[in-house]
């Protein structure tokens, strides 16, 4: 045989050696997207408005009990967001269909409290999903674990 098609056969042994290492050694280099995925799982992108300025940041609560949901000194999922153009958008991946509940606030002067005036009402924006609200305190898990947000 002359040396020409000795260096393709050569080449052809070693693209298919390099192609069997990745399918049998880590198949999941090639086939991640599938393995990944379950019937059980969503993404959840939640858009708050009404922000009236860019001033602190948005604390947002994602909430998936009632349980975690009344308590005031635990989130299920918790984050502190900048607001971008008088707005947030929050995306969770992977989250298991079920019922959750969203609370939100601008927390103007980063103090990581609802500011309050002299009567307990709050003094910063605040809301929670299903734009639902409550004239003594945050409304009920019943009411407010829906997904449309909207600041008061």
């Amino acid at each position: 045989m002359n040396s020409q098609i000795k260096q393709k056969i050569s080449l052809v042994r070693l693209v298919a050696i390099i192609v069997s290492l990745i399918v049998f050694i880590k198949p999941g280099l090639m086939f991640s997207q599938e393995s990944h995925k379950s019937p059980n799982l969503g993404k959840l992108t939640v858009i708050i408005t009404g922000f009236t300025n860019e001033t602190g940041n948005c604390r947002f609560a994602l909430d998936n009990s009632k349980f975690v949901y009344e308590r005031e000194d635990t989130v299920w999922i918790g984050k502190v967001l900048p607001i971008v153009n008088k707005q947030v958008i929050v995306v969770i991946d992977s989250l298991q269909y079920g019922e959750y509940a969203v609370r939100v606030f601008h927390d103007e002067n980063k103090n990581e409290i609802v500011d309050t005036n002299i009567l307990g009402i709050p003094t910063e924006d605040y809301g929670y999903s299903n734009n639902v609200s409550s004239w003594f305190g945050p409304p009920s898990w019943d009411r407010a674990n829906l997904f449309s947000i909207k600041l008061k």
